[in-house]
């Protein structure tokens, strides 16, 4: 099995940079490590040459490409039984007020921002959001109902450490359904229930050594005990 890293992880651990993988020819199941998986990163590239060469590969850049748009990713996770809420792919606040309501979580779907969301709670929150996430209104936005408390957790190979049992389990199935091995997921929770709203990449400041350790863990047993690969 090889590993492709940008990450530092532990000396027990073989690991190949990125710019070393993209230079070779290397065959062999590959396990790819990188802060930000995004369409025409390194991350992603990783990926594409693994896949080129005829590597199984975690993640695959299919499940990069999907879990990166809101509104696939959304259609994905409802599809596998993972909870979400209704959510509108629109630029028309009027639509937005009518099919939504107020207030309104809104994340962008343009191919140039690709960090966060804005609550609008009111009219002109939602034009702003509008206005900022579609770039000035020239793309569409994803909205979604906000009925709860949005927060972003940390996703380490589908575990999220000191979240309740609910939010453990999103993240778990979202691992199982996109196979993304480090990322923020964004959820909303209410008294009763937790709902996936969106992914986003990690930054390197927001990792810590636990996780650092946690997922050369998570390698070190796949390497051990195997896991199911999609070519």
């Amino acid at each position: 099995m090889l590993v492709v890293s940008s990450i530092g992880l532990t000396d027990d651990l073989h690991t190949l940079k990125p710019s070393a993988f993209l230079e070779s020819s290397i065959k062999d199941t590959t396990i790819n490590i990188n802060f930000d998986y995004r369409y025409l990163k390194t991350g992603y590239y990783v990926s594409l040459h693994a896949e080129i060469l005829g590597n199984a590969v975690i993640p695959t850049c299919e499940n990069i490409i999907d879990s990166s748009r809101i509104p696939i990713l959304l259609l994905r996770a409802s599809r596998a039984k993972i909870p979400t809420l209704p959510f509108l792919v629109t630029d028309s606040a009027k639509k937005i007020i009518g099919e939504v309501k107020l207030p309104a979580v809104v994340f962008a779907v343009n191919p140039f921002i690709h960090e966060g969301y804005l609550v609008a709670k009111n009219r002109s929150a939602l034009y702003r959001a509008l206005k900022s996430l579609g770039m000035n209104y020239k793309f569409t936005v994803c909205a979604q109902p906000l009925i709860g408390n949005i927060m972003t957790v940390k996703s380490v190979f589908g575990k999220c450490e000191g979240q309740d049992e609910q939010i453990g389990a999103i993240c778990a199935k979202v691992y199982g359904q996109f196979k993304i091995p480090v990322c923020k997921i964004h959820v909303q929770r209410t008294s009763e229930k937790a709902f996936l709203c969106g992914l986003e990449s990690l930054k390197k400041t927001d990792l810590t050594m636990s996780d650092v350790d946690l997922i050369s863990k998570e390698i070190m047993l796949i390497s051990q005990q195997g896991e199911h690969l999609s070519v």
